[in-house]
C-alpha cells in the first residue's frame, strides 16, 4: 500500500537514488577496476590469460559482482524497503528502527538505540570522508598538470574548500532544490559522457556485445564469485577487493537506506524493487562497461598509457578515466565533462549523507537547515 503521493517524478527519483548510492566510488572505480582485473585476472578465473580478449568478460563480471545486483541489495534494497515498511507502521526514520523487529522496545528506545544511531552516522560519514579526501588529492594532481598551477598542500586544501562549499549549499537548500538539481545535472552529464564513449571512436558495438556477455558471465558465476572460499591463494585478493567492498557498503547501508526511504515516500514496494534492485544495478553495470570497457578496448588496441596507469591502481583511479577520455575524438569536451562528473558525484553523495546525518540526530524527516549545514561542514573539515 502507498500512503502519500510521491514527491519526485520517476526520473528525478532515480537520479537521486543513483547519485546517492553509486556516489564517488562508482566514478573512480568504473575506469580503474575492470582494467585492474583485465591486467591480473581474479582467482576464480585463474586459467584466463591476462590482457587478451578472453580476459574482458571475467574482468567485467567481477566488477559487476562488486557494484551490481549484490552491492545494491546490500547498500540499498534491503535497508530501503525495511525502512519504508517500518515507516508505514509509524516508526521514525532512524537506524535504531531496524532493531525494532528483533529487540525489546525498551532496548531500542534506550542506550542500544542511541549506539545504533551514533555508529551508523560515524560509519557513513567516515565512508564519505575517505573518498572525498582521496578525490581532492586526485583533483589537485590533475590541476597541477596545468602550466600555471602546481600540486601542493595549499591547492589540495583549496579543492576541499571548494567541494565543501558546493555540497554544503546543496544540503542547505534541501532535497527538493539543491540535492535534486545537482543529481539531475549529474545524470544528464553521465548520459552525455556515456553516449560519447559509445559513439566516439571505434568499439561501440564491441562495448554493447561485452555488456551482454559480461552480464551472462556474471550471472553464470555469481554463486562461485560471491562465495569464493578464503584460503592462502584467494585471501589477499578477497581482502583487497570483495571483503573490503562489502564492509564499506555495510557501513553505508543504514544511512543510505534511511535517506533513500525518505526520498521514496509514496512509492510502492514494487516500484522500489524495480528501481533499486533491477534498474539501478543494470545502469551501474552499463556505466562500468562503457568506461572500463572502453579502457580495455584501447588497451587491446595498443594503448600502453592506460595499462601503465591501471597498474598504479587506486592512486590513479581518476587519472585512468581522464586518460581514456583523452584518447577519444572531442577529448577537449569530454575531459571537462569527466572532471565535472567526478566532482558532482562526490558532492551528491556528501550532500545526501549530511542530510541523512541531520535526520538521525534531529529525529525529524525534515531536519533544520543549521543542523544540515553543521554536518556538511563536519564532513568537509
Amino acid at each position: 500500500g502507498v500512503t502519500a503521493k510521491p514527491s519526485f517524478k520517476f526520473f528525478d527519483w532515480c537520479a537521486v537514488l543513483i547519485c546517492t548510492l553509486l556516489a564517488g566510488g562508482g566514478v573512480f572505480w568504473s575506469a580503474a577496476e575492470p582494467l585492474m582485473h583485465f591486467i591480473s585476472p581474479p582467482p576464480l578465473f585463474k586459467g584466463v590469460v591476462a590482457m587478451t580478449p578472453s580476459a574482458v568478460d571475467p574482468a567485467l563480471a567481477v566488477s559487476f559482482l562488486h557494484w551490481g545486483f549484490l552491492a545494491w541489495a546490500l547498500v540499498a534494497t534491503t535497508t530501503t524497503i525495511t525502512f519504508s515498511m517500518l515507516e508505514r507502521r509509524g516508526e521514525p526514520l532512524r537506524p535504531r528502527s531496524l532493531l525494532v523487529p528483533i529487540l525489546p522496545r525498551a532496548w531500542v528506545d534506550g542506550p542500544i538505540g542511541d549506539l545504533a544511531d551514533g555508529l551508523s552516522v560515524v560509519a557513513a560519514i567516515a565512508g564519505t570522508v575517505g573518498p572525498l579526501g582521496f578525490l581532492s588529492l586526485q583533483l589537485s594532481d590533475a590541476a597541477g598538470k596545468l602550466p600555471w598551477l602546481t600540486n601542493s598542500a595549499g591547492l589540495q586544501s583549496l579543492v576541499v574548500v571548494a567541494l565543501t562549499a558546493v555540497f554544503a549549499t546543496s544540503t542547505e537548500s534541501g532535497i527538493q532544490k539543491g540535492i535534486k538539481w545537482l543529481s539531475e545535472l549529474n545524470v544528464w552529464l553521465t548520459i552525455a559522457l556515456a553516449i560519447g564513449l559509445l559513439i566516439l571512436g571505434p568499439g561501440g558495438v564491441w562495448l554493447i556485445q561485452h555488456f551482454l556477455s559480461g552480464l551472462l558471465t556474471n550471472l553464470a558465476n555469481l554463486p562461485q564469485m560471491a562465495m569464493l572460499p578464503r584460503n592462502a591463494d584467494t585471501g589477499p585478493w578477497l581482502d583487497w577487493w570483495t571483503i573490503f567492498y562489502w564492509g564499506w557498503f555495510l557501513g553505508y547501508a543504514p544511512l543510505m537506506g534511511l535517506f533513500t526511504a525518505g526520498v521514496s515516500r509514496g512509492r510502492s514496494i514494487r516500484e522500489l524493487v524495480l528501481a533499486v534492485a533491477i534498474l539501478c544495478p543494470l545502469v551501474t553495470n552499463l556505466w562500468f562497461t562503457l568506461v572500463g570497457g572502453k579502457g580495455m578496448y584501447l588497451a587491446l588496441n595498443g594503448s600502453d598509457d592506460i595499462i601503465a596507469l591501471a597498474d598504479k591502481g587506486i592512486n590513479a583511479a581518476a587519472s585512468t578515466l581522464l586518460t581514456i577520455l583523452s584518447q577519444l575524438p572531442l577529448s577537449g569536451l569530454l575531459i571537462p565533462i569527466g572532471l565535472l562528473l567526478v566532482v558532482l558525484f562526490m558532492c551528491t553523495s556528501a550532500d545526501s549523507m549530511s542530510y541523512a546525518a541531520a535526520m538521525v540526530v534531529s529525529g525529524r524527516n525534515e531536519p533544520p537547515p543549521a543542523l544540515r549545514l553543521f554536518w556538511a561542514l563536519m564532513i568537509g573539515s
